[in-house]
């Protein structure tokens, strides 16, 4: 519903104000987004981690970490948000960008920074087993935010557009973290008043997830950045309307990621190659057949679709959307990589996979514009390219189970992995 509702609000930017101008819209965002990767520490993964562990040692002992995460990460998303408002500023009075640039970017800048603690606020309804009722949250918030983001669009343009989304983003932000301390006191207790060392191994636990995270989220909304630097805001336009029905794919399977973690990680911990093997290889048969499904459905539907959402004009990126979403169904069919190397106890493993991925994928962008001539051009070639190099990706996480899995041994028959408190959390930038 998520997608949902950001596809109707996009869909509408673009009717309403036409490809370049949604494009310099995008770019702005993708700017801001890039900034704060810089800045954000990404303390989800590690709560969902630390937190439950700390737990154990002693009651409230777990709402305390989580607590001193929570305000750390809200610390560094204000710090963030201060200095870059400040960069902005700077720079529109040296006159490196434009007034119309300054205020697109002042917005965006505030949007991202408002939404900083987000990821960790949401980390304590996974910590409480309350995921559930995040769900129900997040869904009332989305439209109450398409609702506000639509109206101040149609009835201001695209100023009003960037600056709902910082009121609609300090309304969730505020919501969910209020939300989600009530669920952690509730579940682990009143934070504890003795001061405590952080456990062992969270530093470079934290160092590796939050690089991983901030990896996959920079190659993202670096494409769109590299984008508009080089093909200009049309072919930003061009990739966001193609690749949407790819994130929407995306956004269906990548939640099975939350689920397959703590029964990936008890079969890890009992040594069970089996369990884990088994568990792996039915997620992929799932989501596997599911995207050869949504592709077939796609090639005969999306040139209509794409005609009804975003207009007629659009209908040309048909065939690049259909490349696109194989490449997203070919993603999915590995969605177990996104948490097995955690589960293991070898994050770094998938950040090598991300960084090779991202920089070839970058790589290809600047390819593709300086062999095609024009955005449309452009587009369907980075499409191509991307889905190569996403076929190269999912083969070589398939040929690195085996070496993944060495470590482990069947005692006997495996158990039933059962569902464990910490979950790693489903957003869309995991």
């Amino acid at each position: 519903m998520e997608s949902a509702v950001s596809f109707a609000t996009t869909a509408t930017l673009a009717r309403q104000a036409g490809g370049a101008e949604t494009g310099k819209v995008l770019l702005a965002q993708s700017v801001a987004t890039v900034w704060f990767l810089l800045w954000d520490p990404r303390f989800e993964d590690a709560q969902q981690r630390f937190v439950p562990l700390e737990q154990r040692r002693g009651r409230g002992r777990g709402t305390r970490l989580y607590r001193r995460l929570l305000w750390l990460d809200v610390a560094a998303g204000l710090l963030a948000t201060v200095v870059g408002v400040v960069a902005v500023l700077a720079a529109a009075a040296v006159g490196l960008i434009s007034a119309e640039w300054l205020v697109l970017l002042m917005p965006a800048v505030l949007a991202a920074g408002v939404a900083t603690p987000s990821g960790s606020a949401s980390a304590g309804f996974a910590i409480a087993d309350q995921l559930s009722r995040l769900g129900v949250i997040r869904l009332v918030l989305a439209l109450f935010g398409c609702v506000v983001t639509l109206g101040a669009l149609l009835t201001i343009g695209t100023v009003g557009y960037l600056a709902a989304t910082v009121v609609t983003g300090l309304v969730y932000t505020v919501v969910v973290t209020a939300v989600a301390w009530r669920q952690v006191r509730r579940a682990c207790g009143p934070s504890s008043a003795c001061h405590v060392p952080s456990p062992p191994g969270l530093v470079p636990f934290l160092v590796k997830s939050s690089a991983t995270g901030s990896v996959s989220l920079a190659t993202d909304n670096g494409i769109f950045l590299l984008a508009g630097l080089l093909g200009g805001p049309t072919l930003v336009t061009y990739l966001k309307i193609a690749g949407a029905p790819g994130r929407l794919f995306a956004s269906f399977v990548n939640p099975l990621a939350a689920q397959l973690y703590p029964r990936l990680a008890r079969a890890a911990a009992q040594g069970s190659r089996t369990a884990v093997m088994r568990d792996v290889l039915r997620s992929s048969a799932l989501t596997g057949g599911i995207g050869v499904l949504a592709v077939v459905a796609a090639a005969a539907l999306l040139g209509l679709l794409l005609g009804l959402v975003y207009g007629p004009e659009y209908k040309v990126l048909s065939t690049t959307a259909v490349v696109m979403l194989a490449g997203a169904a070919l993603r999915g069919a590995v969605v177990w990589a996104k948490v097995l190397p955690s589960a293991l106890g070898v994050p770094g493993v998938r950040l090598v996979f991300l960084s090779a991925e991202g920089i070839c994928q970058l790589a290809t962008l600047v390819a593709a514009t300086q062999v095609c001539a024009g955005s449309l051009c452009g587009t369907a070639a980075f499409a191509w390219g991307s889905l190569g190099l996403i076929s190269l990706s999912t083969v070589g996480w398939f040929l690195s189970l085996r070496v993944l899995l060495r470590s482990l041994t069947d005692p006997g028959a495996p158990t039933e992995p059962g569902p464990a408190v910490g979950q790693p959390s489903a957003h869309p930038a995991s």
